[in-house]
């Protein structure tokens, strides 16, 4: 028997987009959402790929009125409208399919359900093998004898799917598929607004049915019911009715239907290419092997590219390339611990240096432009080897950063692909390097007896490659200024930050982790006796025994692993119980001193320094990052978190200055928009969050609580950075969920 999918288009994409929301939301880089097109093409792969089936198609609802609009005009008018992030995408995801040569059927006046009942009982009448793709579970009046309906669900992160048949229906329900129509007529639906009869709910609209068969036995037999039940149903007879005619999917929908219309064709893959490139969609281009339809270019022109390269060279060459690198200004060049690659123009080929040294004149050279990757890394390993680097300008990290901040990846290979069109492990697969007309396998990386990877010599190509590629790019872009005189620059003061690193007390630091642990200890005691008994406090299982069933304070939230008690739970039983409070205090102790004091000794070296990893490239906002260890983040709004403060220390005769812009960007927004109100709090010096929430509520500045500053906090910089009222939604729940607490 022949297999037939149907796809609840908006069904499936709301799902997707909810699915992949807040911070994980993905995006390309003129800020158009993709979200939701990813991951309905995720489940749409996912179902294809488990059914396999002959026939398919999708179906979509229109934005006119339907049938049902037109006899409720209540009908799902408690609907919010699309989210903007959500409706951009609509018509993505559309070409997409259009490219991929999928059925799509959209029918004014009808809903996707009615398209979908109508194609499903007609394939069940042509003897085919029927699953409906959707989140809604109206559908599952479609249930019938070779239709059944696949409802994907999210578990743990991951999305699985459920398949509902007539069998699975009577043991849910106790009831037959159809007999679920005349239940909503009984219980209504809120999602769309059906009235239903008032105070009539699923468990009795269920056992109505199942004595009655259908709405009008019931009302036949309304002499039956008892109390307030039979007022209801006399009072709502009506309501009943039209609900249930709401609540019918019809099945009768006027489309063209023809099975050669719905067969599974092949997809046109220049154009899906085309269309996953723009959106970024490199693991489905990599899944499907499109890359593999066209050629890799590159700017040769030519269909591959034969990287040559030369390991031993001797004095001759070597003055010969330092030559060509102090006429034409520039070098570039690829390094690491052990290997010092540099990119030849002239001889069209990658040379590795043995020594370091040998360039050590060029590399302090300040005449001399180097271009390579990751430069602040450079710096240090180069001023380990007594090389004072100059005019270390050009880092194609960091280039690919200012012309996309939205990625968090700038590898080579990523840069090579988006700018280039090369892919590296294809490269490697098909053609390896040439050494000397030799060509060379690279997919297993090959270490040559001088200990550096043949990778290295593709790489200093890529970055030669990229250099005008990005620069060029840049300038388009009127973003080559920031790189040159702010984002370049600033490379080598976070070299010099992370090089010098920042002394550490490690005594003193002993001792305040000691402190805490008397702390701890003290308070671990304290809950002791007040629970009545000795537990874990750190086992979520056992201290929630502990809270709701020992001590039985109110349950704010389950788990599928038992009860909750994060930060955000215990906050709201606080005042039921004095060990609640410990318990708060005791979690904040132990991370100040499991993550600032276990967490910062291992990296104190033996000069009582820590060097942390500054980075440039992670922030969409262009902030600073700091990580092994993040030293962004000190505590300072408790006593003992400023007491951490003071284990670090400068030199003798120094101290720390701390400086920073002030609002920068708002009153760069306050400037331009001339708003009276933000230019009012910047010259009176008032808090500009606080103001911002004192005017929203309508309070007094000096009332405005932690939480309401947070929210206006959220909705100043939203404003900058071109929120919408989605996202700015997302932000304030985060707000609310994570709370006050700081630690």
């Amino acid at each position: 028997m022949d297999k037939f999918v149907l796809i609840d288009g908006n069904s499936i994409i709301n799902r997707a987009f909810y699915g992949i929301m807040g911070n994980k939301m993905l995006m390309t880089e003129d800020g158009t959402y993709t979200n939701a097109v990813y991951g309905f093409l995720s489940i749409l792969f996912k179902i294809l790929e488990d059914i396999n089936p002959k026939y398919l198609a999708i179906a979509f609802d229109l934005k006119a009125p339907t049938k049902r609009h037109e006899m409720y005009d209540k009908y799902k008018a408690n609907r919010k409208g699309m989210p903007d992030e959500l409706a951009m995408q609509m018509p993505i995801l559309k070409d997409i399919l259009n490219a991929m040569n999928i059925c799509i059927i959209e029918k004014e006046g009808y809903e996707a359900d009615d398209i979908l009942g109508t194609l499903a009982k007609w394939g069940q009448k042509n003897s085919l093998d029927v699953t409906i793709l959707t989140g809604d579970r109206d559908s599952f009046q479609l249930i019938d004898t070779n239709i059944k309906v696949r409802i994907p669900r999210t578990k743990m992160g991951k999305t699985e799917t459920e398949d509902y048949t007539i069998e699975k229906i009577k043991e849910e329900y106790g009831l037959e598929p159809l007999d679920l129509i005349e239940v909503k007529g009984l219980m209504g639906d809120t999602s769309d607004n059906i009235p239903g009869v008032p105070g009539v709910g699923e468990k009795t609209a269920i056992n109505l049915i199942k004595e009655y068969k259908s709405i009008d036995n019931v009302y036949e037999n309304i002499d039956k019911q008892k109390g307030k039940l039979k007022e209801k149903l006399e009072q709502n007879k009506e309501l009943a009715y039209l609900s249930r005619t709401l609540g019918t999917i019809d099945i009768n929908v006027p489309i063209e239907k023809e099975l050669k219309l719905f067969i599974k064709s092949e997809w046109d893959n220049q154009a899906v290419l085309k269309i996953f490139k723009e959106l970024k969609f490199n693991r489905f281009i990599d899944r499907f092997g499109l890359q593999n339809i066209e050629n890799i270019v590159n700017s040769d022109n030519s269909n591959t590219i034969k990287i040559k390269y030369e390991v031993n060279i001797n004095h001759e060459i070597l003055e010969q390339l330092k030559e060509e690198i102090k006429s034409k200004k520039i070098m570039y060049y690829y390094l690491e611990e052990n290997c010092f690659v540099i990119y030849s123009e002239c001889k069209t080929k990658s040379f590795y240096i043995n020594n370091i040294n040998d360039f050590k004149d060029i590399f302090e050279d300040k005449d001399i432009l180097k271009c390579g990757y990751k430069q602040k890394e450079e710096y240090i390993l180069l001023w380990k080897n007594n090389i004072e680097a100059k005019n270390l300008m050009f880092d194609i990290s960091i280039a690919g950063y200012i012309l996309n901040s939205n990625i968090n990846k700038y590898t080579i290979e990523y840069l090579a692909n988006e700018y280039l069109n090369f892919n590296m492990d294809e490269y490697l697969d098909k053609e390896g390097i040439k050494e000397e007309g030799e060509q060379i396998n690279l997919f297993n990386t090959i270490e040559k007896a001088t200990n550096t990877s043949d990778k290295n010599y593709i790489y200093v190509y890529l970055i030669f490659k990229l250099y005008k590629v990005l620069k060029d790019k840049m300038y388009n872009e009127n973003s080559l200024k920031l790189f040159e005189t702010i984002e370049m620059p600033l490379v080598e003061v976070l070299a010099n930050m992370q090089y010098e690193g920042i002394y550490v007390d490690k005594n003193e630091l002993l001792d305040y982790g000691k402190e805490l642990q008397i702390k701890i200890d003290i308070l671990t005691k304290e809950i002791y006796e007040l629970t009545g008994e000795e537990f874990n406090i750190n086992s979520t299982k056992q201290l929630g025994e502990v809270l709701f069933e020992k001590l039985k304070l109110p349950v704010k939230k389950k788990t599928k692993t038992g009860y909750s008690t994060d930060v955000d739970v215990l906050e709201k039983i606080k005042y039921e119980h004095p060990v609640v409070e410990k318990i708060l205090e005791y979690r904040q102790l132990v991370k100040l001193n499991s993550t600032y004091v276990e967490g910062l000794i291992p990296y104190i070296d033996e000069t009582s320094r820590i060097h942390s990893q500054f980075h440039q490239t992670v922030t969409t906002t262009g902030r600073i990052s700091s990580t092994d260890p993040n030293l962004q983040n000190i505590p300072t709004r408790m006593e003992l978190g400023k007491k951490l403060r003071k284990v670090f220390k400068s030199k003798e005769n120094y101290i720390y200055i701390d400086a920073d812009y002030s609002q920068i960007e708002l009153r760069v927004l306050a400037h331009i928009s001339k708003d009276k109100n933000m230019i009012e709090a910047f010259n009176n010096d008032e808090d500009i969050h606080a103001q911002a929430a004192s005017k929203i509520l309508n309070i007094p500045i000096d009332e405005v609580t932690k939480e309401q500053r947070a929210n206006a906090k959220a909705v100043n910089f939203g404003i900058v950075y071109g929120i919408s009222d989605f996202g700015l939604g997302e932000q304030l729940r985060n707000i609310k969920k994570k709370g006050e607490r700081i630690y």
